[in-house]
C-alpha cells in the first residue's frame, strides 16, 4: 500500500496585527474578566469568534511591543530563511509553497514530522532570529502560536498550495523551495542563493 501525500499547512501572524476581539473575527485564546482564559476555537469548518470591541481594546492595551508590519525586504528575509530552515540540520523538509504578507505568513511543508506545533516553532524561531539579525537588534516579530492544518491526499495538499499562491498582498514567498519576491507590478522575481 502506498502512503497518501501529507503536508502541514501552517499559518501565523505578525505581532499585534490580529488581536483577540478583532473586527474581522479572530481565533485566539481570550482573557475573561476574571483573569482566566477561554480556549481558542480553531476547529476546521467552524466559524471564528465574532468581533468584540472590549476584548480588542483590552488586548491592544496589553501589548508589550510595537505592532509589526513587514516590509517587502523583511518578507524576503522570512522567505529565504523558511527555505533554509527546511533543509538545515539535515531536516529534509520541503516547502511546497509559502506566502509572506505584511501581517502574516502561510507555509505548506512536507517531509516533516507529523507535529505541526513543533514544525511551526522551528520555522518561526529561525525566521524570528533572522529578522532580528537583519534589523540589527532583537525584537518581537511574531505572535505566539498559530494554526496547523494537516493535509492528507493529493487534492488536500494541492488546495493548500493553491490557497497560499493566491493570497492577497504577498510580498515574498517560497515556491517548491525557490524563494521569490513580488515586484510592484505583481511579477515574481526568483532570488538566487546569494541574494
Amino acid at each position: 500500500m502506498t502512503e497518501r501525500p501529507f503536508a502541514i499547512h501552517i499559518t501565523w501572524t505578525t505581532y499585534g496585527t490580529w488581536l483577540p476581539g478583532d473586527p474581522r473575527g479572530y481565533v485566539s485564546n481570550t482573557r475573561k474578566p476574571d483573569g482566566t482564559f477561554e480556549r481558542k476555537h480553531n476547529t476546521p469548518g467552524t466559524p471564528c469568534d465574532a468581533a468584540d470591541a472590549e476584548t480588542y481594546e483590552n488586548a491592544r492595551r496589553a501589548q508589550a511591543h510595537e505592532t509589526v508590519w513587514l516590509t517587502r525586504e523583511q518578507a524576503a528575509v522570512v522567505a529565504r530563511n523558511l527555505a533554509r530552515a527546511a533543509t538545515d540540520k539535515d531536516r529534509g523538509w520541503h516547502i511546497l509553497r509559502a506566502a509572506v504578507m505584511a501581517n502574516h505568513a502561510h507555509v505548506v511543508v512536507t517531509g516533516c514530522p507529523n507535529d505541526g506545533p513543533a514544525v511551526r516553532r522551528v520555522l518561526k524561531g529561525v525566521t524570528q532570529a533572522a529578522l532580528s539579525r537583519h534589523h540589527g537588534s532583537p525584537r518581537r516579530w511574531w505572535t505566539e502560536g498559530g494554526s496547523d492544518r494537516y493535509k492528507h491526499g493529493d487534492r488536500a495538499v494541492e488546495a493548500a498550495v493553491e490557497y497560499d499562491a493566491h493570497q492577497h498582498g504577498i510580498l515574498a514567498g517560497v515556491d517548491a523551495m525557490r524563494v521569490f519576491v513580488v515586484e510592484d507590478d505583481g511579477t515574481l522575481r526568483y532570488l538566487d542563493a546569494n541574494e
